[in-house]
């Protein structure tokens, strides 16, 4: 159905917004370098659809933890929303983060030199994390303070 608003000129209806996607996370280490861990929530349209705590991602440094609680968060809720036949491209992703190295990355603000193993392993969980980000129909990162996420998770 159209609308008209001076006899003349045809105005379509308004369009229904993208549902949004939020994503919460941390990582951190047992040492740095050290043990890694991390976790994550992700809300639908400010529902919490998935969550996990104290995820394990083996030994590495803390920017690495934080990349890689990202990423799992990421393949987690790609594959909930293929399962239920939900079209990513209707969707509005904002990844929340304390990590301003993470934050930075993501919007490509630094580049990272593969000079070192470690920052080959960072620019391989950075390419990871904003392809996956790429599926959705825009993307934002916005930048947080620690305390947020402290509350959230607990570390």
């Amino acid at each position: 159905m159209s609308l008209f608003d001076d006899g003349l000129r045809v105005v379509s209806p308004p369009v229904r917004t993208a549902r949004r996607v939020e994503i919460y996370f941390d990582g951190g280490c047992l040492g740095n370098p050290g043990k890694k861990y991390g976790s994550f929530q992700v809300k639908l349209d400010g529902k919490e659809i998935l969550k996990r705590s104290r995820a394990d991602f083996g030994f590495g440094t803390n920017n690495e933890a934080e990349f890689n609680a990202l990423k799992l968060a990421l393949d987690e809720a790609v594959a909930w929303f293929g399962a239920a036949a939900i079209d990513l491209k209707n969707m509005a992703l904002v990844v929340e983060t304390d990590s301003t190295i993470v934050r930075n990355r993501l919007v490509v603000k630094n580049v990272i030199f593969k000079k070192y193993p470690s920052s080959q392993r960072m620019f391989a969980l950075a390419s990871e994390c904003l392809c996956l980000m790429n599926q959705f129909g825009k993307f934002s990162v916005v930048w947080k303070g620690r305390a947020n996420n402290v509350e959230r998770f607990g570390h």
